[in-house]
């Protein structure tokens, strides 16, 4: 420093607190990250305009009091030197300071949420985004994702289930955690299993729930109560019997059921439908199912006199066998008819108060008696087939529309004793032998091979014509020379009769 020049020692003064004033912004930038640089660059344009003001009045000063100019440099010096390098280590200072406390708290909140999944604890998050995937959580400053699949207990919540708890807060709990080399760490949430744990514990026997049905077996019905399947099983659908349900039921109808057994250790919900369903009020009515009145329903069963048809839940009718048709002579319904089956029928007779339906299916066509012998004459012949036998004779199909009744007065002459020579699918020529439309029957006669065809005389058994010789009397005349011509033409004619 030259002591002899007052100015020229204070310029030089000013270019050294230039330079400590650089070397400590220099070093202050290297310990900030890129966005405090830009901020300490800005701050240290504030020093170096406080100094060329402080160069302009030191001139002045030393222009009024030379000898004092030492004094007033030494403390403008000093003054210069604080203001250059006390206010960027004070803003650096507070930041590492700040970013310490975030680290901080950051690492207390990853801290908790390892203790909460260590301990099987749950914890509480806030909704901060709707994300590919699922949703961004925060607990405390700590960043947690929610996987949609683990949002709800059905597997793929809609869009805007997700996007209604942005903002909220929710209880969940630690599903996996993934720590990193660097310190990092990735956490994964779930709500599933308290929603399970809600769901179950809220489960009571005789609670009515609505779902919709997810699946339909020969069982019963599966139906989605709100995340877990409960079952109704087939004798528990209705009071009265349903033997096809994917005849009634189809994969998203809604229905009520009554839970009736709760297994939560195995996951399983008994359900019925039985209970909500009045039995006591039957839905037919005789202006729907009046005499007459034509309708299409199902075969439900079938006994031996009949079967009986759904006409609608709980209206079932019985169709007696005698009714199915009007010219076969069916044994079972079963000859023509299975469970499943949708017919035709016209109600014959309803009873309010027994709760009876009468159903007819040969009532639907005009009935064929009274005209029957048009098409099937007396004495024609047909070759028919037997479908069954019974002690008083057979039936035998002679035509697909028709079965007659062959007595075993007309099979006398084929009859071995008691028993009749035949069975069931022999295949037997027989006549019409009469018609009676009042009692809705064919009896036949069976026809004998002579009577098809008259029977050729054997020859072997037909006489042989007798050739007579005369013998001479012992007058030699014989009787032959007795008679006339005519005569003797008369005698021979009658012998060989």
């Amino acid at each position: 420093m030259n002591e002899n020049n007052p100015i020229a020692s204070q310029v030089e003064q000013n270019t050294n607190l230039e330079a400590q004033s650089q070397t400590v912004d220099v070093q202050a930038s290297n310990e900030q990250q890129t966005q405090e640089q830009v901020q300490v660059t800005s701050e240290q344009t504030a020093p170096i305009e406080q100094q060329v003001s402080g160069e302009q009045q030191l001139v002045d000063e030393a222009s009024q009091a030379v000898s004092g100019g030492s004094q007033v440099v030494s403390q403008t010096e000093s003054a210069q030197s604080e203001t250059v390098l006390s206010q960027p280590q004070q803003e650096t200072a507070l930041q590492r300071e700040q970013r310490r406390n975030k680290r901080a708290r950051l690492m207390q909140a990853f801290a908790e949420v390892k203790a909460a999944f260590q301990e099987n604890k749950p914890i509480e998050v806030n909704v901060y985004a709707r994300v590919r995937g699922g949703l961004r959580v925060f607990y405390k400053e700590a960043p947690l994702f929610l996987p949609a699949s683990h949002f709800h207990l059905r597997h793929s919540p809609t869009d805007e289930e997700l996007m209604e708890v942005v903002g909220k807060n929710l209880l969940v709990m630690v599903h996996e955690i993934q720590e990193y080399d660097e310190g990092s760490m990735a956490v994964i949430v779930s709500r599933k299993k308290l929603l399970e744990e809600e769901f179950w514990n809220n489960l009571k026997v005789g609670q009515i729930v609505e779902g919709k049905v997810s699946s339909v077996a020969s069982f019963g019905v599966f139906i989605d109560i709100g995340g877990a399947e409960g079952l109704i099983h087939i004798s528990r659908i209705a009071p009265y019997r349903i033997d096809n349900l994917k005849e009634h039921f189809k994969i998203g109808d809604t229905l009520k059921a009554v839970i009736i057994e709760v297994d939560k250790e195995n996951k399983r919900i008994g359900l019925s439908r039985k209970e909500l369903i009045d039995a006591s009020t039957w839905p037919a009515t005789e202006e729907k199912y009046g005499v007459g009145t034509k309708h299409t329903g199902i075969v439900r069963r079938i006994v031996d006199f009949g079967a009986f048809v759904e006409l609608e839940p709980m209206v079932e009718g019985l169709l007696r066998t005698s009714e199915i048709s009007w010219t076969k002579r069916l044994r079972r319904p079963n000859e023509v008819l299975k469970v499943g089956d949708k017919i035709e029928v016209v109600v014959t007779a309803f009873n309010a108060e027994k709760k009876t339906i009468s159903l007819s299916m040969k009532r639907l066509q005009e009935n064929p008696w009274p005209t029957l012998h048009e098409k099937y004459p007396l004495h024609s012949i047909y070759e028919g087939k037997v479908i069954q036998v019974v002690a008083q004779g057979c039936v035998v199909s002679i035509s697909p529309e028709l079965d007659g009744f062959l007595p075993r007065s007309k099979m006398k002459k084929i009859l071995k004793g008691n028993k009749i020579p035949l069975k069931q699918g022999d295949k037997i020529k027989v006549y019409i032998s009469e018609i009676v439309p009042e009692e809705e029957s064919v009896i036949l006669g069976l026809v004998e091979e002579e009577e098809e065809n008259p029977r050729q005389e054997n020859p072997k058994r037909q006489p042989n014509p007798k050739t007579y010789e005369t013998k001479p009397l012992s007058s030699g005349i014989s009787i032959m020379d007795m008679l006339s011509d005519q005569e003797k033409e008369n005698l021979l004619k009658s012998l060989k009769k």
